[in-house]
């Protein structure tokens, strides 16, 4: 049969009291007999306080037992003698003393040990102690005892590590405690008689006399109530990235076809009103030029000024095609290179060379694109003089990006730079740069002269941003 440790510590104290009471009465016989009248009543001390101690609401009785006792085998043995007498009365007089005070405070003690009992036996957290230096379990609440799954009886005296196995878990605990008298809140591992592990979060203070007294609550299920909110919180995050990526992928989308809309329309408003201008141009240059052949016909010897008015004639009507097609179909991302060596395909470059650097640029432009590279390159060709290379490139700007058209002819003069462009030009140059800067300004693009005479000519088309950008084409590298 296994004796709890506190009926095992009451019993031993219970001898030690008997022994003490023996050894103070025993003393007292001996010395009386041998002439010792000083020492021992000293010894009556100890049984006095021990009782008071265990017993403090019978000490004062017990007190009063001893100390007659004493009184009377002072009488007895001393043959009553006076001196011996007065000594022995007055050392009854200090026993019964010592016996009305020290239990006054053992009382005292013993209401407040009984007290922190209540509360350590009645505590809804699980309260254990353990000794520092041997690592065993003191005390252990029933709170305790029962979240564990044991009986508190199979605890006491038991190694630490019963409850706390994991031993890195254990040592950084303890090493805690070691460092820190008060180690504030940790969060342990213990395992419980059926072998599962529970979590629980434990304050620990360490006593003067190196006894640990913890104080645990068993946090498991809030642990995994949180990792489960944890969870769902991850998951509700993670779903709402999803869907806002979802609307702004959806956002940009709208946004574009709304942009491609509104330049469609714009689109088609610029055609529309170039449409009525191509009508009025048309109507305005054919008849002049009718109204030429009249005049010619009526002079037979003019033969070769009808045919040049109705090679004139013939470029107008080409031209209002042309004219007529700008706007018609949607624009489109063109890759510029390629649309630079469409247009030159049919030209008869000679010894002429067309270098050509732009890359993987697209624009968003008519899709008459090419014949304004068409026309830049034939009337270099035709109006440069002793052209040997035209050079494609771009440069990006603050403002969007330029591409760049010049070759190493005569250029263009100063007084002619505005005026090309115009339609009114067309007798030396063509319509072509007129129906250049049209078919450019469908998409809100733009186009300039800036060479110098004597060096050579270069077109500048402005591009805004937005209406370019640098794709691979499909099935390249």
């Amino acid at each position: 049969m296994i004796v709890p440790v506190a009926r095992r510590n009451q019993v031993f104290w219970s001898i030690i009291l008997g022994i003490s009471i023996l050894i103070s009465i025993y003393s007292t016989i001996y010395s009386l007999t041998h002439g010792i009248y000083e020492v021992f009543p000293f010894l009556y001390f100890l049984p006095i306080i021990l009782f008071v101690y265990f017993f403090p609401h019978r000490g004062i009785i017990f007190t009063l037992i001893i100390s007659t006792a004493f009184l009377l085998l002072a009488y007895y043995f001393s043959n009553f003698d006076p001196n011996l007498v007065a000594v022995s009365t007055a050392w009854f007089v200090i026993f019964i003393t010592i016996g009305v005070v020290t239990s006054s405070f053992a009382g005292n003690l013993r209401t407040e040990e009984r007290k922190y009992r209540e509360i350590f036996e009645n505590s809804q957290a699980g309260i254990f102690t353990f000794d520092l230096i041997t690592m065993r379990i003191q005390a252990i609440n029933g709170k305790c005892a029962q979240m564990l799954r044991y009986d508190r009886t199979d605890l006491i005296d038991k190694d630490l590590s019963r409850i706390l196995v994991d031993s890195e878990n254990r040592d950084a605990f303890i090493s805690g405690i070691r460092n820190h008298p008060t180690s504030g809140e940790s969060e342990l591992f213990f395992h419980t008689r059926e072998g599962t592990v529970r979590q629980f979060l434990v304050s620990a203070s360490r006593s003067d006399d190196d006894i640990v007294i913890c104080s645990a609550i068993d946090i498991t299920e809030r642990k995994l109530a949180e990792s489960v909110i944890a969870k769902a919180k991850g998951d509700l995050e993670l779903r709402v990235r999803e869907r806002t990526d979802e609307l702004l992928r959806a956002n940009d989308e709208l946004k574009a076809e709304i942009h491609e809309r509104k330049r469609f329309e714009s689109a088609i408003q610029l055609a529309n009103r170039k449409l009525n201008t191509l009508s009025s141009i048309t109507r305005h240059d054919i008849l002049n030029q009718i109204t030429a052949i009249v005049m010619y016909l009526s002079l037979a010897g003019h033969l070769q000024k009808i045919e040049q008015v109705t090679q004139l004639i013939q470029k107008q009507i080409q031209f209002t095609r042309d004219y007529q097609n700008i706007g018609s179909c949607t624009p489109q991302w063109q890759y510029v290179a390629d649309t630079v060596k469409s247009a030159i395909t049919d030209l008869d470059l000679g010894a002429v060379t067309v270098d050509i650097k732009l890359d993987d640029l697209e624009i968003y432009t008519d899709t008459l694109l090419e014949k304004v590279f068409y026309n830049l390159v034939e009337n270099a060709m035709r109006h440069g003089g002793k052209v040997t290379q035209i050079r494609f490139y771009y440069r990006e700007t603050p403002e969007g990006l330029t591409i760049f058209c010049e070759d190493d002819g005569v250029g263009i003069p100063l007084n002619a730079k505005e005026r090309i462009f115009r339609r009114e030009y067309y007798r030396n140059t063509g319509y072509g740069l007129f129906l250049a800067i049209e078919v450019l300004s469908i998409t809100g693009l733009t186009i300039k002269e800036t060479g110098e005479p004597g060096i050579g000519a270069r077109f500048e088309i402005g591009i805004p941003a937005g209406e370019f950008r640098f794709t691979p084409p499909a099935g390249g590298m």
